[in-house]
């Protein structure tokens, strides 16, 4: 009876014992293995990301250093020399500015002053009833220097300042009317309340002296990372944003209104020599 007994005990422990053993080994082994992060969620190195050092050593592979040559990049000061208007552009439209400023690319290219940058807008939306924001996308994927040689770039745009707007052109004097004329701070013009009704309104106004000049010339914020999002200078509510794939090179949003890059807006921007094929379209 007793050993009839026993073995019916072993019987019953034995497969509660080993249900337990098997959770605690697969409890074990997830806590074991964490999952590593997805190569493809980490931001890009356009943004002028340095090369970790065993890549850079003088003992590198051939292909090592031609990655790393793409991987580095060099910023660049340049101004468009084409208006951009999202009311008016399209998908396909040609992008082109010019360097301000002579810069050497990794691979040892030299970008002189007066290089051609040249791309195209990727992407437009303009602001309509529907749609009270605009958005632009540009690409840069050549440069194309005075003699005529042609190289492929991949490049980021990491700050955008527009011209300095003349915004107090209109404003009133300290003293009440409008601002005193180019001529002077003489009588003939301060009185003009009084009397010659005829020259007041011809007469053009100027700035006060307060430093409005300054505070209209507001220099656009320099990106830092991948995830940044800066305002635009002396373009009120346009921002600009790092490029999300690598056939970009800007994003531009704004708040109820169209973005209008004029001639001569100012950018810098990050650039690195690419393959035939690899800048974008």
């Amino acid at each position: 009876m007793q050993q009839n007994s026993l073995r019916n005990m072993i019987r019953t422990i034995l497969p509660v014992a080993s249900l337990t053993v098997m959770s605690i080994t697969l409890s074990a082994q997830t806590t074991a293995t964490p999952q590593a992060p997805d190569p493809a969620m980490t931001p890009g190195t356009t943004q002028g990301g340095s090369l970790p050092k065993a890549t850079s050593d003088t003992g590198a592979s051939p292909q090592q250093k031609q990655t790393a040559a793409q991987v580095q990049a060099t910023s660049l000061e340049a101004e468009f020399t084409k208006n951009i208007d999202t009311k008016k552009a399209k998908a396909g439209d040609e992008v082109d500015a010019k360097t301000t400023a002579d810069a050497k690319l990794p691979d040892g290219n030299a970008i002189p002053k007066g290089t051609r940058l040249v791309g195209n807008v990727v992407e437009v939306t303009p602001k309509s009833k529907e749609q009270k924001n605009s958005h632009l996308v540009i690409s840069l994927n050549r440069a194309v220097t005075k003699d005529g040689k042609d190289m492929p770039i991949r490049a980021a745009v990491t700050s955008v300042t527009g011209p300095a707007m003349a915004q107090s052109m209109d404003m009133p004097s300290p003293g009440g009317g409008m601002a005193p004329s180019a001529g002077g701070g003489g009588g003939s013009s301060a009185g003009a309340s009084g009397g010659g009704a005829s020259s007041a309104p011809s007469s053009q106004p100027m700035p006060t002296a307060t430093g409005s000049t300054e505070a209209s010339a507001q220099q656009g914020a320099m990106l830092k990372s991948a995830q940044d999002r800066v305002p635009v200078g002396n373009m009120p509510n346009v921002m600009l944003s790092a490029p999300t794939t690598p056939e970009s090179a800007g994003v531009l949003d704004a708040q109820n209104q169209n973005i209008s890059i004029s001639n001569g807006t100012k950018f810098t921007v990050n650039v690195s020599p690419a393959q035939a094929g690899q800048g974008g379209q």
